[in-house]
C-alpha cells in the first residue's frame, strides 16, 4: 500500500467517525452510511468494509457493528462512547484523521 492510499484510508476513516457522530444515540445500516459518503467520494464496499472492521476492532471499539450474515449492507452499525471521544478530539488514533 502506498502512501497515498495510507491517507485516504486514515480519512474515510475519519469521515466514519464524523458521519456516525453527527447521528449518535441511533444505530444506522452500513449502506446508510455509504450513501452517505458516497457525496465524499467513497463508492467502494470494500474500502468501506476494511474501515469499518478498523474501527470496530477490539483494541480500538470505535465503532459497533452487529453483522448481518445474509447481507452486509444491512449491518448494523453506531458510535460507541470511545468513538465519541475520538470525535470529539479527546483520544488520538494515528490511523485515523478527523476534520476540523
Amino acid at each position: 500500500m502506498d502512501k497515498m492510499e495510507i491517507a485516504k484510508a486514515k480519512i474515510l476513516r475519519g469521515n466514519i467517525i464524523e458521519k456516525l457522530y453527527a447521528c449518535y444515540g441511533e444505530d444506522i445500516t452500513v449502506s446508510s452510511l455509504k450513501q452517505v459518503l458516497a457525496y465524499k467520494g467513497y463508492n467502494s464496499d470494500q474500502e468501506i468494509k476494511k474501515a469499518v472492521y478498523y474501527l470496530a476492532g477490539a483494541k480500538k471499539e470505535y465503532v459497533k457493528l452487529v453483522y448481518n450474515k445474509e447481507n452486509y449492507m444491512d449491518s448494523l452499525i453506531w458510535l460507541t462512547p470511545t468513538g465519541v471521544n475520538l470525535a470529539e478530539g479527546d483520544i488520538v488514533d494515528k490511523g485515523v484523521v478527523i476534520d476540523e
